[in-house]
């Protein structure tokens, strides 16, 4: 992976709001024995809208040459507007489908115990519901040959990147079909557009811990103010 494009992922204001790993990571206990930095398990915990940013960014670094932009699904309708001069590929996206993978509640992963500084210990879960998703990308160029290379080097690029994906907490991405080619005649330009669609398996989780009756009494003095 290019150094400067790996250095712009990892400084995506989304990956700063996942969980973030506990640098005593030896004080961390599950309950089945050993410890959490044992387990294999991926670096950030990356939703959809996630994986998306991801994409955008990948896509505005390394498709520099084609000079293709990506934009969201609400830009999609003004490349029809005959005002506009589209003298750039342009790649949008919209969410087909989310729905429930073989969960429809947030199951128990695993339980765990935090120790803190002073060695106290409080206990907590982390839950996680799986989605599959399907997203769509749409290709819009002036020309035949330019949508088709733009597809085929975007193609190459989610190969490309399905391991840092992966890296950073999406389950699985893969290609999984072309839709039929569609041409819009905007009065002025015609644009030729390249529809494809990608499976996206994401989980999302939350770690919830127990409080300490500390906690709660606190919590109670608050509440009776």
């Amino acid at each position: 992976m290019n150094k400067d494009l790996e250095s712009l992922l990892n400084e995506q204001a989304f990956l700063e709001s996942d969980i973030e790993e506990d640098t005593n990571k030896d004080a961390c206990e599950l309950t089945c024995g050993g410890t959490a930095k044992e387990m294999q398990r991926a670096k950030k915990n990356a939703g959809l809208y996630d994986f998306l940013d991801m994409v955008a960014l990948i896509v505005d670094y390394a498709l520099q040459d084609l000079k293709v932009k990506f934009m969201t699904e609400d830009d999609e309708n003004k490349l029809t507007d005959p005002e506009l001069v589209l003298d750039h590929p342009v790649i949008t996206y919209r969410v087909i489908s989310r729905k429930p993978f073989n969960e429809y509640k947030p199951i128990v992963r695993e339980e765990i115990v935090e120790h803190d500084e002073h060695n106290e210990q409080r206990k907590g879960i982390t839950k996680g519901m799986a989605y599959k998703c399907i997203v769509q990308f749409n290709i819009f160029a002036s020309e035949n040959k330019v949508a088709n290379k733009v597809m085929e080097t975007f193609e190459e690029l989610m190969l490309s990147y399905a391991g840092y994906f992966m890296e950073q907490g999406v389950r699985q991405m893969y290609f999984q079909e072309q839709l039929q080619d569609t041409d819009y005649n905007n009065f002025r330009d015609s644009l030729s557009v390249r529809n494809i669609r990608y499976y996206v398996e994401i989980e999302k989780l939350m770690v919830i811990f127990n409080r300490r009756v500390s906690d709660a009494v606190v919590f109670g003095d608050v509440i009776e103010k």
